[in-house]
């Protein structure tokens, strides 16, 4: 029998984001969300994932903005 596992904290849960945009993770955190993921869900994990994208998107952004605004002065 296996003991129950604490939900993940909500900085578990980007990190958990983080690292699937990686393709990266461990056995732990994994069976961590998917048994979270079966008891609430896949929202928290997909609202973290647009709000990440998000802001990846804003920087990259940003930064092509300002180094073409910069660009020969």
């Amino acid at each position: 029998m296996m003991a129950e596992q604490k939900d993940p904290t909500l900085f578990q849960i980007v990190l958990s984001v983080l690292a699937s945009f990686f393709g990266v993770s461990n056995k732990e955190n994994y069976d961590r969300d998917n048994a979270y993921l079966e008891k609430v869900g896949f929202k928290p994990y997909l609202i973290a994932a647009i709000i990440l994208t998000v802001g990846f998107v804003l920087i990259v952004a940003g930064i092509v903005t300002f180094v073409l605004n910069n660009v020969g002065t």
